[in-house]
């Protein structure tokens, strides 16, 4: 980056400002029709009253004149009033009806600015013509308003500030204006929208930063949010097959057991042990061996019933607990699901990997789940002993051991 030529840095810092202006734009336009709608309240009513004021006023004793400019100015008030309700109640629309601000929102936001800044020099011409000594007071009070209030990123507002300029210059040469007063309006005409687009920028600057910098955090609490799920997930589950663990399984048959004692029923547990595990993580590596632990998963997942709870105990080791179930039963299952792996086709790197497992049933009478001996240690014990038969018998079997106790 230090050796990269100092226009190219420039012009990089500038391209991603551009593009974070396009991307607040939106939300500024609504904010500003928001903005609008609140204060359309209170300035409808104002040209209203402005206007009943200057058109009934009269001319003071001396300066007949000034009728008509009381005249000039009620008619400017009464169409600026009939424009503010008329953009107002479609500024509502938008903000009621769209989530986001669309072409047409940004188009209302700029008609709006425009024909406001329209409208002060306007009024500063009017007064200017019949010399009421007001200048370009109107004038630059609505740049000054507009530059706080409605938010424009600069590739808005530079253009609609100098297209007002160049609107109100030409307007000024063809006005009546004398020529003592003239050079001072020049420059006052240049002065106001000049202090309305420095305050602009500014005002957006701002507000740009503030919006980026809320989303910027709102990015960070969603990614900390979706952190902690996981963190949640994996403090019960397996971070390989998402089956639960072996704390969360122990906690899950604690509570069946719990619940076997007060309606009386039969529960029963499978353990399954994948055969030859070593050597296909030998043959095939880690990937291979994560590869099989995964359909391994979710073949046993599919096999079962959804009152089912199946769980990884750690390494090739998987355990099922099957609530309402008696020994012979739980040997159905067990059979089906030793049937399910060997139909089971897993392909690592274009090579099928054929997977086989020994199975430990155990189960617990109805009734003895409210004794003392009846826990799920002893259940998991007699299922671990019956993996272990399944095991020295010759493997890809299924094998039944009674609780002790």
């Amino acid at each position: 980056m230090r050796n990269t030529p100092w226009y190219q840095r420039w012009w990089a810092l500038w391209m991603g400002a551009r593009s974070a202006s396009a991307q607040v734009q939106g939300e500024a336009t609504m904010e500003s029709l928001r903005r609008y709608r609140i204060i359309a309240c209170f300035t409808a009513p104002l040209h209203l009253a402005v206007a009943g004021i200057f058109g009934t006023g009269g001319a003071p004793s001396g300066r007949p004149e000034l009728a008509s400019w009381g005249t000039a100015i009620a008619q400017a008030h009464l169409a600026a009033a009939a424009g503010v309700v008329l953009t107002a109640l479609w500024a509502h629309w938008f903000v009621a009806y769209r989530q986001r601000a669309t072409a047409g929102a940004i188009g209302l936001q700029i008609a709006v600015a425009a024909a406001y800044l329209y409208f002060g020099a306007h009024v500063t011409l009017i007064d200017l013509a019949f010399n009421t000594g007001a200048g370009v007071a109107t004038y630059l009070m609505i740049c000054i308003m507009f530059g706080v209030l409605a938010l424009m990123r600069p590739a808005i507002s530079v253009p609609v500030y100098l297209l007002t300029y160049l609107v109100f210059a030409w307007l000024l040469e063809r006005a009546t204006v004398s020529a003592s007063q003239l050079t001072s309006v020049r420059i006052l005409a240049l002065v106001a929208p000049a202090l309305a687009l420095m305050t602009s920028w500014i005002n957006w600057s701002q507000y740009s930063k503030a919006v980026l910098l809320r989303r910027q955090l709102s990015r960070s609490n969603e990614a900390m949010a979706a952190q902690q799920h996981e963190l949640a997930f994996l403090a019960d589950h397996d971070a390989l097959t998402g089956l639960y663990n072996r704390r969360e399984f122990m906690r899950l048959a604690q509570l069946e057991l719990r619940r076997a004692s007060r309606v009386p029923g039969e529960t029963a547990v499978i353990m399954v042990d994948l055969d030859h595990f070593k050597q296909i993580n030998d043959r095939h590596g880690h990937p291979g061996g994560d590869a099989v632990l995964v359909a391994t998963a979710a073949c046993l997942q599919q096999a079962l019933r959804v009152t089912d709870t199946l769980a990884r105990l750690g390494g090739e080791e998987f355990i099922v607990l099957l609530p309402d179930t008696g020994r012979e039963g739980a040997l159905r299952v067990a059979a089906k699901l030793r049937e399910a792996l060997w139909q089971m086709v897993v392909v690592f790197e274009g090579t099928n990997i054929p997977v086989t497992a020994s199975f430990g049933v155990s189960s617990m009478l109805a009734g003895t789940a409210a004794s003392e001996t009846a826990t799920v240690d002893t259940i998991y014990a007699a299922a671990d002993r019956a993996l272990y038969v399944a095991k020295q018998l010759g493997r890809d079997r299924v094998e039944y051991a009674a609780p002790e106790g």
